[in-house]
This record gives C-alpha cells, structure tokens and sequence, in this order.
C-alpha cells in the first residue's frame, strides 16, 4: 500500500477499529457534534468542505474524512482528490449504487486519483444492490467500505475476508436501546468499527450515547456496561 495511505489509515484506526460520525452540514449544529465527537474519544468525522473550514479548530485528534459528493442522488461532484490532498485530510468518502452508472464511473477516476495521491477512499454504498455496490468498490480500488445495517451482515465474515478491506456498518440515530444493540452486535463480527449517520437534535442531548458506543467499540464493553454508560439502566443494576 502506498505510505500515504498507510499514514493517514493508521491515524483513523489508531485504536484498532473506528468510531465515525457523520457530521451534515444542513443538521442541527454540525460543529457542536464534531466538538462532541472530540470529546467522546471518536476517530474521525465525515464533514464537507464547508464544515471543515467551520470546524478545523473544533477537530482536535479527530481525523477528517472529507465528502467529495454532496451524498444524493443524482451525484453532484464538490471537489477533487487533489483539493482535499490541500487540506490536509486523512481520507475521502464518495457515494456509490450498483444501479448507477455514472456512480461508478465516477467512483472509479476517483479511485486512480485517490491512489495516486495515496488519499484513502471510504465508499459509501446504498441502493437495493448495494452487496453487489460494495463488492464492486472492493474490487474499483476503496480502501474503506461504508456499509448499511442489516442483521444478515452478522453472516458476511467470509465476504469481508474475501474483499480484504476494513468494513464499516453504517447506524442512523435513532433511539438510544437499539442504537447500542446494534452497534454491539455488529462489533462481534467481522466489521472494523461504525459510522453513525447524520444526528438530528442537540448534542447536549447525545453525550452520553456516544460514549457508550465508544466503550462498545473500544473497550469491548457489554450491552448492560453500554447502557450503564448512557444512563439507560441504574449504576448498580
């Protein structure tokens, strides 16, 4: 692998797996969840050009995955390898649907620039084919592959071997007992770590939520020590 590459991937799973929130731009105050996120002992944050000027004083040891598409569909580009090669970021993310055409031809002139320049490149796969998406971007050159939850990813380990590149499963937010469920579950198997999808209502709200799926994530911990930690169930139960 090319040593920027490398580089800049060891920073992300500094700890072995990682734990990484989808900070959108257009939801309830991005920057407040990327100071949240710092503060939870998070690795890194998806954010948009926009969002990383806004919050590269908030980022702290957070690496910075930068959005290279605005993540709808139709894709609408917003810059280039090279120009998040100049701000500094440890990777980029880019969205990618079997179904799409100019989706994967896309993806794929992304992924020569991306290895050239030794920019990892996170794959976000969605549509109704996206097992086929994510063997597809395996295959095209991503580093990291993006996937959504479903329980059937519970029998992937011969498939996640097979790609040989870190998963990631995504959760959406959502409420607080299932979140950490979910997150638990996906962590006895073969994924790498989690990126949580964009959060919706103050952060004050979510402090604690996070640091129980960093213990999930980090410290191993179990369902009950997850919830302890969220406040969900007494201390001493």
């Amino acid at each position: 692998m090319n040593l920027g590459k490398t580089l800049r991937l060891r920073r992300i799973f500094a700890q072995g797996r990682a734990l990484i929130l989808d900070c959108h731009p257009l939801r309830d105050d991005p920057l407040g969840w990327v100071r949240l996120l710092a503060r939870s002992g998070g690795d890194a944050a998806v954010v948009s050009p926009g969002l990383l000027d806004a919050a590269a004083e908030e980022m702290g040891s957070l690496a910075a995955v930068l959005r290279l598409d605005a993540g709808i569909w139709p894709v609408q580009p917003l810059l280039s390898v090279q120009a998040a090669l100049e701000m500094g970021v440890e990777a980029v993310s880019l969205s990618v649907r079997r179904g799409a055409r100019e989706s994967l031809e896309r993806f794929g002139r992304v992924s020569e620039e991306a290895r050239r320049l030794g920019m990892p490149l996170v794959a976000e796969v969605s549509g109704e084919d996206w097992r086929e998406a994510a063997q597809l971007s395996a295959e095209y050159g991503a580093d990291l592959i993006a996937t959504p939850w479903q329980p059937d990813l519970l029998e992937w380990p011969p498939w996640m071997r097979t790609a040989s590149k870190p998963v990631l499963v995504r959760l959406e937010f959502g409420e607080p007992e299932l979140l950490i469920e979910s997150a638990w579950q996906i962590m006895q198997g073969a994924a790498q770590g989690v990126l949580l999808g964009p959060p919706s209502g103050p952060p004050s709200q979510a402090g604690r939520l996070l640091e129980a799926i960093h213990a999930v994530i980090h410290l191993d911990a179990t369902r009950d020590e997850a919830r302890r930690i969220a406040a969900l169930i007494p201390e001493d139960s």
